[in-house]
Parts: structure tokens; C-alpha cells; sequence
């Protein structure tokens, strides 16, 4: 009875331990390492495209350029308070746009110091033969020389596109050739003063010989 009880036992176990085989999950497989995605990195915001854009706009305005190009001015501004809303929400078109405002400021103040070098030119032309025509250069000549020295500088920042600096010469230049008008026209009108008072002191003592004469012939 009791090895029939022990043979039973061990069928039984045996049976168990086949179930729990049969009904164990399988070991998970260690999964692979996952990579994350890239992530796009951020546009920074474009100050510096800002602070360009800016820059030139100022320049246009201080120097009353934009008459040469007003619509494209009209587009740069538009483009320029566009870029400057997305800043912070779209770098990106922010971007785009403030380098498309420095482009189109770019033309207009190409465009209208262009314009306005001709007109320098004509005006720096125009007050260096008015001085000529009071003798300045000999009269005056230490500023009609700086004159002309800044006339010819002017001609050369022109030349490479130095725009600023050039109308900064033409300004010196122009003052020069004015001062010197300025100092002959003085110096003309003391020396026709002199003249003047000289040869009125001649007419007088001219008539008091005449009154003598008169008086000694008279005694005579």
C-alpha cells in the first residue's frame, strides 16, 4: 500500500512539473539598445540680421536717400517689421526675410548716393570756381589747397564705393573752397577800401597844392 502510494505520488509530481514546463512564458528577449531620433537643432534668433537691416535703414533715413528707390524702400520696410514679429516664433522666415529688407535697403542706398555723388560733384565743382574767381587760391590759399586735397579724396572714396566717408570729404571739401572764398572776398574789399581812402587823400592834397599855387602866384 505504501509503494502504491509513493508510485501515485511520483506520477503526479512528474504530471506537475510537465504542466508548469508547458505553461511558463518564455524568457523575454533583451531588447536592443533604442537610438533616439535627431533632433533638428533650433534656428537662433537672427539678431545680427537684424541689427543689419537696421543699420542700413538708419543710413537711408539720416541721409534723406531713399528718394532715388521709394518703392523698393517701401517693400525693405515691410519685409523688415515682418522678420522683426517672427523673431522668436519663426527663426527661420525671420531670417529670410530681414536678409531680403538688407538686400532691397542695400540698392536703395547704392542708388541714391549715386544720385547724390553727381550732384556733390557739381556742387563741390561750383564753389571751387567761385573761389578761383576771387583769386582764393592765392588770397586764401591755405584753404583752397585743403580744398582741393579733399575734392580729390572725395573723388576716390567715390571711386571705392565709400560712400559715407566720401560725402564726410566732399563736406570738408565744400567748407574749404567757402572759407576761402570768404577770406578773399574780405581781403578784395579792405584793399578797394585802401585804394580808395589813398586816392581820396591824393585828390585832397591835390586841391591844397592848387590853393597854394594860387596864393603864391597871387602874391606874386
Amino acid at each position: 500500500m505504501k509503494r502504491y502510494s509513493m508510485y501515485a505520488l511520483g506520477i503526479v509530481l512528474a504530471a506537475l512539473f510537465v504542466a508548469s514546463c508547458a505553461s511558463a512564458p518564455p524568457a523575454p528577449e533583451p531588447e536592443p539598445d533604442k537610438v533616439a531620433a535627431p533632433v533638428a537643432p533650433a534656428v537662433p534668433a537672427p539678431d545680427a540680421e537684424l541689427k543689419n537691416a537696421e543699420s542700413l535703414k538708419g543710413t537711408i533715413d539720416k541721409y534723406d536717400l531713399s528718394f532715388a528707390k521709394p518703392e523698393e524702400y517701401r517693400k525693405a520696410n515691410g519685409e523688415l517689421e515682418e522678420g522683426r514679429g517672427l523673431i522668436g516664433k519663426d527663426n527661420g522666415a525671420a531670417k529670410k526675410l530681414l536678409d531680403s529688407a538688407a538686400a532691397r535697403y542695400q540698392v536703395v542706398m547704392d542708388a541714391g548716393i549715386s544720385e547724390g555723388a553727381k550732384a556733390r560733384i557739381t556742387e563741390m565743382e561750383t564753389t571751387k570756381k567761385q573761389a578761383l574767381g576771387m583769386k582764393a587760391d592765392k588770397a586764401a590759399a591755405a584753404d583752397y589747397s585743403l580744398g582741393v586735397r579733399k575734392q580729390a579724396e572725395t573723388d576716390k572714396l567715390y571711386a571705392d564705393k565709400k560712400y559715407l566717408e566720401a560725402w564726410e570729404a566732399s563736406e570738408e571739401a565744400i567748407g574749404a573752397y567757402n572759407r576761402s572764398f570768404e577770406t578773399a572776398k574780405s581781403k578784395r574789399a579792405a584793399a578797394e577800401t585802401a585804394i580808395r581812402s589813398a586816392e581820396t587823400d591824393k585828390s585832397s592834397t591835390s586841391d591844397k597844392l592848387t590853393e597854394v599855387n594860387k596864393e603864391i602866384g597871387g602874391a606874386q
